[in-house]
């Protein structure tokens, strides 16, 4: 109405020139891009990875990082310092902490000297760390006395997840049971299904209101196990994630994790003796690789990006979402599907050569 163009007076004009406009995207599970990573340690270095990921259409995320096999927990500190503040590219809504509890037998591309046992203690010194920031941690709750860890973590605002675990059935059913409702990475680094030995995964399906993280990238899982997944749980509980590496963004080539080597080929990353250790590629193409093998529209997989996260992290009502009295973040794409723009909070940070501004 007439308000509402009032209101509107002042603000700066987009010609969007026909192009698509969805919802910014929010990455879950992203170490690193454009050379940087969270576990640098340095201000610059979350600033290169925002401005990044910015470029390859995603608005918000969580900086993920487990303890460094030298640095411990010194990270933890610099990456609170840069939530919520505007760097110039995406926002970091917090942080999301690998371990230190978690299986060694499903530790993955994660360092042994990076884990610990479950400890409340420990638990309480990284919640100090972090500085109130850390929003979600991977745990492996079949681990001694890290069932009783989940009470601290709801209370701290921590969205506890299931991964990186040797969990059994049971112990799977009363972690969902104790309260979990989040799987990370879904598949990867956790025992696959058999008849006679089901594993975690019938526990993660039955369990209502679980949201499992896909790396939708056809290599972390293959095609047809993705369009199982979305058609059994529905798309609504998948949120599509990266594990994004500091080679996100770049050529291919050979980069370093948490210290350890690795080689980016054809957007997949994987440590020499072929263990994989995240995907290259944006948010967006992880979610226009969902749609693809999904059979699923584009707008669905979108969702998985965008309004799956914002409710994962209690954020429904501001994020995910093109609708008024949300966060103005937007990304503007070409008909390729390629990023033309990006707005976090209602302002360019990264923009095409032939957006009309006026």
């Amino acid at each position: 109405g007439a308000g509402a163009a009032e209101e509107a007076r002042g603000a700066e004009v987009l010609d969007a020139g026909g192009r698509l406009l969805i919802p910014g995207l929010i990455d879950l599970h992203v170490h690193g891009a454009g050379g940087g990573d969270a576990m640098d340690g340095t201000a610059e270095a979350i600033t290169t990875v925002a401005r990044t990921l910015a470029r390859l259409g995603t608005t918000s995320f969580l900086a993920t990082s487990f303890l460094h096999p030298e640095g411990g927990d010194a990270h933890l500190p610099v990456i609170a310092e840069a939530v919520g503040k505007d760097v110039g590219g995406a926002r970091v809504l917090g942080q999301h902490l690998e371990g230190p509890f978690i299986s060694p037998a499903r530790r993955g591309g994660i360092p042994a000297a990076a884990l610990r046992p479950s400890s409340p203690e420990l638990l309480g010194t990284l919640l100090e760390r972090a500085g109130g920031t850390l929003r979600m941690m991977t745990v492996a709750p079949e681990l001694p006395g890290a069932m009783a860890l989940l009470p601290a973590m709801e209370a701290a605002g921590v969205v506890a997840s299931f991964g990186h675990s040797d969990a059994s059935y049971d112990e799977a059913r009363s972690a969902f049971d104790a309260g979990i409702r989040h799987v990370t990475h879904l598949y990867n680094a956790m025992p696959s299904l058999h008849h006679r030995d089901p594993g975690p995964l019938p526990a993660i399906f039955e369990t209502p209101g679980v949201v499992v993280q896909l790396i939708s990238d056809g290599a972390h899982v293959a095609p047809p196990v993705l369009r199982w997944t979305a058609a059994t749980l529905g798309a609504g509980r998948c949120a599509c994630i990266t594990d994004g590496l500091r080679s996100s963004g770049l050529a291919d080539g050979r980069y370093d994790y948490g210290g350890r080597p690795f080689e980016a080929r054809d957007g997949i990353a994987r440590y020499p003796d072929g263990t994989l250790v995240g995907t290259t590629l944006g948010l967006l193409g992880v979610v226009r690789r969902f749609a693809e093998y999904t059979g699923l529209p584009f707008a669905t997989a979108v969702d998985t990006a965008s309004r799956v996260p914002a409710r994962v992290l209690g954020l429904e009502h501001r994020k995910g979402r093109i609708a008024e009295g949300f966060d103005a973040d937007l990304v503007l794409l070409e008909d390729d599907g390629s990023v033309h723009a990006t707005l976090v909070a209602g302002v360019p940070v990264h923009r095409g050569s032939t957006i009309d501004n006026r």
